[in-house]
């Protein structure tokens, strides 16, 4: 061929010219193309003037005015009768072309240089039910996703889902955990779907964590009940917004069996405390409460959570430290598809309403995410003058009376005076303006396939809310036996006396103290949720969860009032401010893995979940005072020390008022039999909580009588440290202190004036002072610790062994032993304490002897000791459950329990002690439940329950009095203690849950739910506390019910959920018997709690296809709350007559806002 090329020069001249004219033909069409494409341009502005004009009319317009080619296809067109106007000047044409085809079937798009009208495709919208092959039992939650789209629907409570698909068609992939994957091509003749999935070898060998299980429907969490070995009950995410739950102990107060305290703690079928784990994702979590042992679970947002569940009985794989129960928490998990929702709500209180006010103090501003609290601790160069000055407040004070004559001492004392007025100088409440209640949420999620084969799964979330509460006028009563006063200063006192009329046989009460009281609470808290699962095949998963939360609470409490029947002549006032902030934060991160190494239904599997979590609580500058102002008739005088020739002696000063900040002892406590109880004061305290927590389990089934058995067996371990610091600074005016109260005449009672650099810190020099005198100290606050410093673990470690048997179809057996030990110790930080001196006395040779002299290590240890679990399940027709269940637990003591410290806890009035002679608790547990499910997401249930407890831990409130001879306030000891009495506990659970549709037509959409608690509980009284009950009235029972156990808890719902109008209406209603609070043992009757009935209105509508409007309604019925002196059963009252000891409103709260779905 090249050689005929040679031979014919001139046809290889004419290929070359007229491929260079193709080149420049194809050079000129595309120059023309562009030119053309160039001409579409719609952003170009232009100026239009349409008045009234047809579609057709406008486009044509536009196309003359801004040179574009249309192409309309005419039907299309002419079917939209809408006359448009549109008057603009410099408007771009794309603009035009929306705003004239807006609100039309109609839709463009730029194709080869032509913008093309056309009608919008219209979706096909598909419909269907998914059953199981087998059963025909409907399955409820099946992924069906269009596939190659992010467009996904799942099947709801009956097994049905609508879905929207393209005009044209495409493909379905239904698919469902334990069952065979389907496609189903689908297209405008498809009409109902009825799809049955079976299920598969191949998947029953997969494995799945806990991270991908979703759950969070009602229909899911039931079904998840029928199909457990355990007495379980649990909450839904739907539920929990039905509910309008912000915090997960709102929502866990509806669940059967639960009650709540301080809106913080859970208790389960009665118990609390240390009788409730807390779990998240299957781990412990941290405390970081330092007075409780129960996690405050508040601080846990609910929108971050698919669902809670209660285990009310418990396998080996548990743990046995769950006398009462175990709370898990389980966050969001991984969707099937692309998920995106933003919450947005606010709202108010009704007790301060739009623009109104509550109670606080000054420099309360927490800022945004509540960081300001923190920068209240105590300085750095406060802390240091304890290591600087070893001798403490004396030493300072030598120096600075020493200082006269030096430069840099002088310097010295200025800096120390800077330090020591550099303190808040507030003592006192008073109102700001209240933000409005605040919610922002938003939660994302997706799967991803990698690799062809892999599978990544992404869940994030976050939350934010800020609410604040106010009671105004509330009343608070304290009713005594005894008329009198006492206040630990003899000015302000009288003699305590019984009054005649008061006798075994004639039983009453008068009023020692009345107050009202003024408290306001601003409360934030944010958290944030990080999930992530990867599936490298169908036998190997693992996932990664982080959740940390944050949250700040700014309390200010006022309480004004009187000493009643006093015997002087003169009112005796009494007025308590309460000052606190406190910053909490919780941290959790934890690896789960699922593995199998071999492959097929029989393959073992190993679990495990490696798992720590951080925890704290910062309580900086809580200041409380409680100061007493006697205004008698006539004159009085108070002593002031005089000065020169006369030293030493005092001076008689007229006053209208003499003022007292009280004070007092506890009587029979520490070294020498008494010691003082001071609740004044300014107290830093900070907990810093470490927790470890592995596990790992390895599960073995096998072929037993026809059916797939289990073989279980798996290691636990589990660490917690904890670090507690704190400081209490003592107040000028103390009873205590050497002037006593002289510092409050100074400042005339004026509280903020007391700690004010007008009394606090180095006076000033007067005028005329000679040169080199020295300063004069004023008061200043001691920068040692206070002796409640502690650190200490708690370690427990497990190993189980159980068998999950199927004995027959129906009969399943579940059972095993768990082996536990225990290993908790403490010690506390006894270098550089602070000691009043009115806590020491003189020993031999002038020193000083620490009135409590205590061992600072605290040890307590266990072996291996055994628990069992048996729990049988007989299934009947596949939809009713017959339930069996006995084990055995125990509760720990707490470290702070076992510490060897002792504080007085002004909330309480009595002196925090610890006690290292305590032993763990014993519980054995009886159940028993008949369950029905009719339909899905339906449950009829009956339990049955009994607990006996040995060695049960409660607090006990000691107290020794000198009765009618005391001219003090008396305060008593507050301690753990073993009981040796044993403790019973039974009841009756009812729950119900129905779809009111199914027993009558009209009510389709309308579900109802309740379920109520009937409880007893027995306990013989203590010596000393049926001593001290019978002390007044002889008839008083011998046996008590348990400290915060409940006789009855009611809660019912009632929604209608209409989803074609996207409508649904929620109202819920709570209310709990009466509890014991608290045990007196000075005569007068306990204090309980009286019952409430809450009802909320929750609701939501669908206004646009991804925009939900909704909002709540809480405490509706706003009644009192009260807590009385009473006996048990009496309906609050003590001999026909109510005394109230602390009684006040909530208010309602209203929220509303939006939801917004991106997909």
């Amino acid at each position: 061929m090249q050689k005929g090329l040679k031979l014919y020069p001139s046809i290889r001249f004419i290929m070359k010219c007229s491929f260079i004219l193709i080149a420049a033909q194809l050079t000129f069409i595309s120059v023309l193309m562009a030119s053309n494409v160039k001409s579409q341009d719609l952003d170009h502005k232009i100026s239009l003037r349409l008045e009234n004009v047809t579609i057709a009319q406008g486009l044509s317009a536009i196309g003359k005015v801004g040179n574009i080619r249309f192409s309309l296809r005419e039907q299309s067109v002419q079917k939209e009768k809408k006359n448009v106007t549109l008057v603009a000047a410099q408007i771009s044409v794309r603009e035009a072309i929306n705003k004239l085809l807006s609100n039309t079937g109609l839709q463009y798009k730029l194709v080869e240089g032509y913008v093309v009208v056309d009608s919008k495709p219209v979706p096909i919208v598909i419909t269907g039910t998914v059953s199981d092959q087998k059963t025909r039992e409907t399955l409820i939650g099946v992924s069906v996703k269009l596939k190659g789209t992010n467009t996904a629907a799942s099947t709801d409570v009956n097994g049905k889902f609508k879905i929207s698909v393209p005009e044209g068609g495409g493909v379905l992939v239904i698919s469902y955990m334990g069952y065979q994957s389907r496609e189903i091509k689908v297209d405008a003749a498809t009409k109902e779907l009825n799809i049955n999935l079976s299920a598969s070898s191949t998947q029953l060998s997969e494995v799945t964590v806990q991270a991908r299980r979703k759950t969070n429907t009602e229909v899911a969490v039931l079904d998840e009940r029928k199909k457990s070995a355990i007495v379980q009950d649990a909450i839904s995410a739907v539920q929990i917004e039905r509910t309008g739950s912000i915090t997960t102990t709102q929502a866990l107060q509806r669940v059967s069996g639960v009650t709540i305290t301080d809106d913080k703690y859970v208790a389960i079928r009665g118990l609390g405390d240390r009788s409730v784990i807390g779990q998240l994702n299957g781990v412990r979590l941290a405390s970081s409460d330092p007075d409780r042992s129960s996690i405050p679970l508040d601080l846990v947002p609910a929108s971050l959570l698919d669902n809670i569940t209660i285990y009310k009985t418990v396998t080996p794989d548990k743990p046995a430290d769950a006398a009462a129960g175990i709370v898990e928490l389980k966050t969001k998990s991984v969707p099937d598809s692309m998920v995106f929702d933003v919450i947005i709500q606010s709202g108010f209180n009704s007790n301060i309403g739009i623009g109104g006010q509550h109670n606080s103090f000054f420099n309360s501003d927490m800022g945004f995410l509540g960081d300001k609290i923190n920068k209240k601790n105590l300085s750095a160069d406060f802390l240091n003058l304890a290591t600087q000055y070893k001798g403490g407040l004396p030493q300072i004070q030598s120096m600075i009376a020493n200082s006269g004559y030096s430069p840099e001492m002088k310097q010295e004392v200025k800096r120390i005076n800077g330090i020591m007025q550099g303190f808040d100088p507030v003592m006192t409440t008073r109102y700001k303006q209240s933000p409005l209640n605040q919610l922002y949420s938003a939660t994302f999620g997706n799967s991803y396939t990698l690799f062809k084969k892999h599978k990544l799964g992404v869940i994030a979330g976050g939350n934010y809310y800020r609410r604040t509460t106010d009671i105004s006028g509330g009343d608070i009563q304290q009713y005594s036996i005894y008329q009198g006063v006492v206040t630990g200063n003899p000015q302000v006192s009288s003699p305590r006396n019984i009054p005649n009329y008061i006798t075994p046989n004639s039983l009453f009460m008068g009023k020692y103290q009345t107050y009202k009281e003024n408290t306001g609470t601003e409360t934030l808290n944010y958290g944030t949720l990080l999930g992530l699962t990867y599936r490298f095949s169908p036998q190997h998963e693992v996932s990664m969860q982080y959740l940390g939360s944050w949250g700040g609470e700014t309390q200010a409490t006022n309480m004004f009032g009187r000493y009643e029947y006093t015997g002087l002549p003169g009112d005796v006032r009494s007025t308590i401010y309460s000052l606190k902030q406190s910053y909490r934060k919780l941290n959790t991160f934890n690896l789960q893995g699922e593995h199998k190494f071999l492959k097929g239904e029989y393959a073992p599997r190993l679990s495990y979940n490696i798992a720590s979590s951080r925890a704290g609580q910062n309580d900086p500058d809580y200041r409380f005072v409680t100061l007493a102002d006697y205004m008698p008739k006539g004159e009085a005088y108070y002593g002031r020390p005089t000065t020169g020739p006369n030293m030493g002696n005092n001076d008689l000063v007229n006053s209208a008022h003499l003022y007292a900040l009280s004070s007092g002892y506890v009587n029979g406590f520490g070294a020498y039999g008494i010691i003082q109880a001071e609740p004044n004061g300014r107290r830093y305290r900070n907990l810093d909580e470490k927790n470890y927590n592995y596990k790992a389990d390895i599960s073995i089934p096998f072929k037993l009588f026809g059916e797939k058995q289990e073989f279980k067996t798996g290691l636990n371990y589990l660490n917690r440290d904890r670090d507690f610091r704190e400081n209490v600074l003592f107040l000028p005016g103390s009873n205590f202190s050497s002037l006593g109260a002289l510092p409050l005449y100074r400042v005339d009672g004026n509280l903020d004036r007391l700690v004010s650099p007008e009394v606090i810190g180095i006076r000033p020099m007067a005028p005329g002072t000679g040169e080199g005198a020295a300063p004069i100290g004023g008061f200043l606050y001691n920068s040692q610790k206070s002796p409640n410093n502690y650190t200490g673990f708690f370690e427990t470690k497990a190993a189980y062994a159980m068998v999950d048997l199927k004995v027959t179809k129906d009969l399943r057996l579940t059972g095993g032993v768990r082996f536990e030990s225990t290993n908790i110790q403490s010690a506390v930080d006894t270098v550089g304490v602070f000691l009043d001196p009115a806590l020491t006395a003189p020993g031999a040779g002038g020193t000083r002897i620490p009135l409590s002299l205590i061992s600072p290590n605290s040890v307590y240890k266990t072996g291996y000791k055994p628990y069992y679990s048996l729990n049988a399940t007989y299934n009947f027709k596949d939809k009713m459950n017959f339930r069996a269940g006995y084990n055995t637990t125990l509760a720990r003591p707490e470290l702070r329990e076992i510490t060897n410290v002792f504080e007085f806890d002004a909330f309480q009035m009595g002196l925090v002690v610890g006690n290292p002679n305590l032993i763990n608790q014993y519980t054995q547990n009886l159940d028993f439940r008949w369950e029905y499910f009719p339909n899905n997401g339906e449950v009829i249930a009956v339990s049955l329950f009994g607990k006996r407890i040995q060695n049960q831990l409660y607090k006990v409130f000691s107290l020794q009095t000198s009765g009618l001879a005391a001219t003090y306030p008396e305060y008593p000891t507050i301690r753990f203690e073993n009981d040796p009495n044993i403790g019973k506990v039974w009841g009756l659970e009812l729950e119900i849950v129905k779809d009111l549709g199914r027993i009558w037509d009209p009510l389709q959409n309308f579900f109802i739910g309740t379920n109520l608690l009937l409880a007893q509980s027995q306990i013989k009284k203590s010596p000393e506390r049926l001593e001290a009950n019978r002390s007044l009235d002889r008839h008083t029972p011998s046996n008590s019910p348990l400290f915060e156990q409940a006789p009855y808890s009611l809660n019912g719902w009632l929604n209608y959920n209409n989803k074609r109008a996207g409508t649904s209406l929620t109202g819920t209603f709570n209310m709990v018997g009466e509890r014991l609070v608290q045990i007196n043992l000075t005569g007068e009757p306990d204090l309980y709690t009286r019952p409430v009935p809450v009802l909320d209105f929750v609701f939501s509508q669908r206004i646009f296809k991804n925009v939900i409007f909704k909002g709540y309604m809480k405490n509706l019925l706003n009644p009192s709350v009260k807590t009385v002196y009473a006996n048990p059963g009496t309906g609050g009252t003590w001999y026909g007559n109510e005394y109230l000891n602390r009684g006040y409103k909530r208010g309602s709260e209203f929220m509303m806002g939006f939801t917004y779905n991106l997909f």
